[in-house]
């Protein structure tokens, strides 16, 4: 079984944040592709798009009810498309890394969004207590700060220095009998230093647009692709359409792990 959570952001409640062109679409795109390409009784896609896709909702869907639905050797795919933003809880403090939900409040950030270091391991956790198998992370934006793209740079540390592939799909694919190895990965759009990129052109992030292709992509028969090999593809796809700028990363604990070939 899959379940999957799937945020896109476009929109912000608080106007000193800035609004996106391409991260609803984004989510769209994939929700549709999980819905579509899947046997409807073998996942479980949960979408949740800019108004509704506050702190609040967020967390209880991921660390609430996605743990109370999720079985013994099930697989979970998080993605986010939206903001970053790197932050200082006081001027002495290290760094920290945030996701951005609607209702992020610039002035406190700390407060209002999502910490990557203390939200996200408890979600694992959660996942991994509950019997989930294969517990991926997507995330289409960045932490930097550096302008434009998917990121900001808060106040506090502000003050101390259209993807093909998707027409005439063979019939639907079953999770009953792949085996998609084990473990937990974050897939990230950029380094902690570069920015996640936007296309008005595409219609989508640079990073999802190239991990949608190579989730469509025609692999001789295979029915699965490791995840290592999906993210060299979506990596070098990235590098090259950014001239550099920009490049995925790939943090895991994970034995063989693999998606399902959805084209």
């Amino acid at each position: 079984m899959l379940h999957a959570v799937i945020v896109g952001i476009d929109t912000y409640q608080d106007s000193s944040i800035p609004p996106l062109s391409c991260a609803r679409s984004d989510a769209r795109a994939l929700g549709d592709l999980l819905e579509r390409r899947i046997r409807s009784g073998e996942r479980r896609v949960t979408r949740i798009e800019d108004e509704q896709a506050t702190r609040r909702n967020i967390m209880v869907a991921i660390g609430e009810e996605l743990p109370a639905a999720v079985e013994e050797n099930d697989t979970v795919l998080l993605y986010f498309a939206c903001h970053g933003s790197p932050e200082r809880r006081t001027s002495r403090d290290r760094r920290s890394l945030y996701l951005v939900p609607h209702d992020t409040e610039f002035q406190r950030i700390y407060a209002t969004a999502i910490d990557m270091e203390r939200d996200v391991p408890r979600w694992l956790e959660r996942l991994a207590g509950a019997g989930a198998k294969l517990v991926v992370l997507l995330l289409d934006a960045c932490f930097s700060g550096a302008a434009g793209g998917r990121g900001f740079v808060g106040p506090v540390l502000r003050n101390h220095p259209a993807v093909p592939g998707y027409l005439d799909d063979p019939a639907p694919i079953s999770f009953k009998d792949l085996d998609l190895g084990q473990g937990q990965a974050i897939f990230a759009a950029a380094d902690g230093d570069q920015v996640a990129m936007e296309s008005r052109d595409l219609g989508h992030g640079i990073f999802t647009y190239h991990l949608l292709k190579a989730l469509t992509k025609a692999r001789d028969g295979a029915r699965t692709v490791h995840l290592g090999v999906l993210y060299a593809e979506v990596c070098d796809a990235v590098r090259g359409a950014t001239d550099e700028r920009q490049e995925p990363v790939l943090n895991t604990r994970l034995k063989n792990a693999r998606l399902p070939c959805l084209g």
